[in-house]
C-alpha cells in the first residue's frame, strides 16, 4: 500500500523516494486509499503519487488535521482529536485539540523539469520523531544507489538539505509549541483562530490540503569558493516588501501575523 516506510526530514530525503519511485524501485500509489487502506496507516508510512497517473491532485486519509504550518519545504499538521470540548460562552475558545499520540503529517508537492506533478505525504509521530527509529531515505543502504539527477527536480533550498542536521522539519514544528504543548496534548489546543480544520476528506474544496509546487529554477549564485551564497550588495538591492504585500496575505493565525511583521520590521531595519 504505502510506497516506503521511514522518516522524511528533508527535501532531499523527498527527493530520493521520487527518484526511486522514478527508477521503478519504489512504487507510487494509483488510486485513492480504501477506508481499510486509510485505517492501516501507521507511524512511518510515506505516500507518493504521480497527479495524472493516478488522477488526483489532493490527498485523502479519512482523518481530522490542524491547519497547515510552512516549515522549510514541507506543510506539516498535526491530527486533531474528532471528539468536541463542551462548548463555552467565550466564542474564542477552540473547540478542537490535539489527538493523544496522534500522528503528523508532512506534505510536500513538486513540478518537475518535465512538468510532472509529484506529490508525497509522510506520517510519524512525536514519539518517532524524538526517537530517531524510522530510517531516513539518505541513510537507506537500500536506496544508497539512487543518484538524483541534476535538472530534473527543483532546486532546493541548501540549509533544508543538511541530512545531518539536528533539527528536521517537524522537529522544528514541534520546537514552535510551548512544552505544556508537547507533554501535555490532552489539554493544549491548536491555533485555529484565522483557519478552519483541515479534514483530508476532499469532496468539499475548502477541506482540502493545500499544495505548493516547486519548479525547477536556474542555479544559485556561487562565491569564488564554490559556495552557494548572495553578496551583501545582492541582498542591499533586494526590494523590501510593501506594506499591500503583508496585508493582502490571506488567513493567518495571529502568531503567522506577529512573526510576519517581526520579519517586516526587520526587513526596514
Amino acid at each position: 500500500m504505502q510506497t516506503y516506510i521511514g522518516q522524511i526530514k528533508t527535501p532531499q530525503d523527498a527527493l530520493i523516494i521520487f527518484e526511486a519511485c522514478r527508477q521503478g524501485l519504489l512504487k507510487r500509489v494509483h488510486h485513492r486509499l480504501s477506508s481499510k487502506e486509510r485505517n492501516e496507516i501507521r507511524s512511518g508510512h510515506v505516500f507518493v503519487w504521480d497527479e495524472h497517473e493516478a488522477g488526483m491532485r489532493r490527498w485523502t486519509d479519512g482523518r481530522t488535521w490542524s491547519p497547515s504550518r510552512v516549515s522549510g519545504s514541507f506543510l506539516t499538521y498535526r491530527e486533531l482529536s474528532t471528539k468536541r470540548r463542551p462548548r463555552r460562552h467565550n466564542k474564542m475558545t477552540p473547540v478542537y485539540t490535539y489527538k493523544p499520540n496522534g500522528l503528523i503529517k508532512q506534505s510536500f508537492s513538486i513540478c518537475t523539469a518535465s512538468n510532472q506533478k509529484l506529490h508525497l505525504i509522510s506520517y510519524i509521530t512525536k514519539d518517532d520523531v524524538y526517537a530517531g527509529s524510522l530510517l531516513q531515505p539518505s541513510a537507506d543502504p537500500n536506496l544508497k544507489q539512487i543518484d538524483v539527477p541534476v535538472g530534473l527536480y527543483p532546486e532546493l533550498n541548501p540549509l533544508d538539505t543538511n541530512v545531518g542536521a539536528p533539527h528536521s522539519s517537524i522537529t522544528r514544528t514541534l520546537l514552535r509549541h510551548s512544552s505544556s504543548i508537547i507533554d501535555h496534548q490532552q489539554q493544549a489546543t491548536p491555533s485555529l483562530s484565522s483557519s478552519p480544520c483541515v479534514s483530508s476528506d476532499d469532496d468539499d474544496p475548502t477541506m482540502s490540503s493545500p499544495v505548493i509546487y516547486y519548479t525547477p529554477s536556474s542555479p544559485p549564485m556561487t562565491s569564488s569558493n564554490g559556495n552557494n551564497c548572495l553578496s551583501s550588495s545582492t541582498l542591499r538591492d533586494l526590494p523590501l516588501p510593501t506594506d499591500s504585500l503583508f496585508s493582502s496575505i490571506p488567513t493567518v493565525s495571529s502568531e503567522d501575523k506577529r512573526q510576519l511583521q517581526a520579519l517586516h520590521c526587520q526587513l526596514r531595519l
